[in-house]
């Protein structure tokens, strides 16, 4: 394992599974590589669009618990087309 001669920058949200004594653990041995991990600040998910639209997208539009893969894609694909006609949202 050698360092990079560039330094390497990950950000990342504060997701459970990126937080955790294993990934602290791994945390530091890749910072000694270059590869530095930061963390996003917390946020208010319900003043951002984007949050919004994906809690329609999972909770009201479509149910993606039991699928993966090449389904998964293709469920995505047709709710990113049919954005702002089939499936919309209310921002007010």
């Amino acid at each position: 394992d050698q360092p990079h001669a560039v330094p390497r920058i990950v950000l990342l949200d504060n997701a459970a599974i990126h937080k955790g004594e294993a990934m602290e653990k791994r945390r530091w041995h890749w910072a000694r590589q270059g590869l530095h991990l930061y963390y996003l600040p917390p946020y208010s998910p319900e003043l951002n669009r984007i949050e919004i639209l994906w809690k329609h997208a999972k909770y009201f539009w479509r149910r993606f618990v039991a699928m993966n893969g090449t389904a998964l894609l293709d469920e995505i694909r047709s709710l990113m087309q049919g954005f702002g006609t089939e499936f919309t949202v209310n921002f007010s």
